[in-house]
């Protein structure tokens, strides 16, 4: 999936999370923020980017080093934000908690790749990526 991401051809590490209320949606919101060139621990951050998913279903992360290519999925392999068609993340989702559907209707399993952290995430609609500058 083709982003403002895609224009950088620095890489981006995991900053932090943050999940909360948003009034004006009235709905829950799910920040990814991503670091540009840096380790998120410098102090000189080129920007953030932070990507925004409204009323999000569930997600998981974890360590880059521990995901691992996976024949069975089949996703959109350009960029950082992949669209994931079908895997078993989703599968699991979908089998768990199917009533997820008759609440919000159909959903996508979303990746967000950084050197550092691998976020899943199952929401009804891609994420908003903006440009925030440290």
């Amino acid at each position: 999936m083709n982003t403002i991401l895609s224009e950088s051809s620095d890489n981006f590490y995991f900053h932090n999370v943050s999940f909360g209320y948003n009034k004006n949606e009235d709905c829950d919101e799910l920040n990814i923020f991503l670091v540009e060139g840096e380790y998120a621990d410098h102090d000189t951050a080129k920007r953030l980017a932070k990507i925004t998913f409204l009323a999000p279903i569930m997600w998981q992360q974890m360590e880059e080093s521990h995901s691992s290519f996976d024949e069975y999925e089949i996703r959109d392999d350009g960029g950082l934000i992949q669209i994931i068609e079908r895997s078993r993340y989703f599968d699991f989702v979908n089998t768990t908690y199917p009533w997820y559907k008759d609440i919000r209707g159909k959903a996508q399993h979303i990746r967000v790749w950084s050197q550092n952290i691998v976020s899943e995430v199952i929401a009804k609609d891609i994420p908003a990526v903006v440009w925030q500058y440290a």
